[in-house]
């Protein structure tokens, strides 16, 4: 009866030994599984988690339209107006006015980004295409500081200075403004703008090279 009971005893305690033993094998198992699945994946899709470079036109035509007035251009010009009223000598000396203005205007020119739309950007791979609208004049204006009547003469007979003279003064000073800017290159250097901000907008998405088409 005795040796019966110690050879119970002794299976009993080896087979405790093996239960930890397979516990702590289960628990280095599973606590290698949970240290494995938080790691990344590495081999050919290490980059996994990586945020996927934008390769759509819409996000990319958002984009440039939301840099809208990066693109515009200013260009300052003095003029030198005289504007005259009176047909015949014979009037302009009895009736006439003569005004002389000195103006001092500002010229805004540049590319409506806002224009652009989803046909008029291609993207294919890591090259974009974008067609860029015209660029215009986006306003001209004086400068009232800078702007002001140099001379003003009136006939012997004229008691009432003409105001619309003036006003006619002003609107040739502002046409005269555009027209030089226009003839200094205004208009190029707005597209050139243009084309600056958004080459360095889509690349900075991840694009290698950026198209403008004449």
């Amino acid at each position: 009866m005795a040796k019966r009971k110690g050879g119970g005893f002794g299976t009993t305690l080896i087979l405790a030994l093996v239960l930890v033993l397979v516990s702590v094998t289960l628990g280095v198992g599973i606590a290698r599984f949970d240290f494995m699945a938080r790691m990344p994946v590495v081999g050919p899709w290490i980059f996994e988690d990586q945020p996927a470079k934008t390769t759509t036109s819409p996000v990319v035509v958002e984009g440039i339209q939301d840099l809208d007035q990066l693109a515009t251009v200013r260009w300052r010009e003095s003029v030198v107006i005289t504007r005259q009223s009176g047909g015949s000598q014979f009037e302009q000396f009895f009736t006439g006015e003569k005004v002389l203005l000195v103006a001092a205007g500002d010229v805004e020119a540049g590319v409506d980004l806002s224009k652009i739309g989803r046909d008029d950007v291609r993207v294919n791979g890591d090259e974009v295409t974008i067609r860029l609208p015209d660029p215009e004049i986006l306003s001209a204006s004086l400068d009232e500081d800078k702007t002001r009547i140099y001379d003003r003469d009136f006939g012997l007979l004229n008691f009432h200075p003409d105001d619309d003279l003036v006003e006619e003064a002003r609107g040739k000073a502002e046409e005269k403004v555009e027209a030089a800017a226009r003839d200094n290159g205004v208009l190029d250097q707005a597209e050139n703008n243009a084309e600056d901000s958004i080459r360095a907008f889509v690349k900075s998405l991840g694009f290698r090279e950026v198209r403008f088409p004449g």
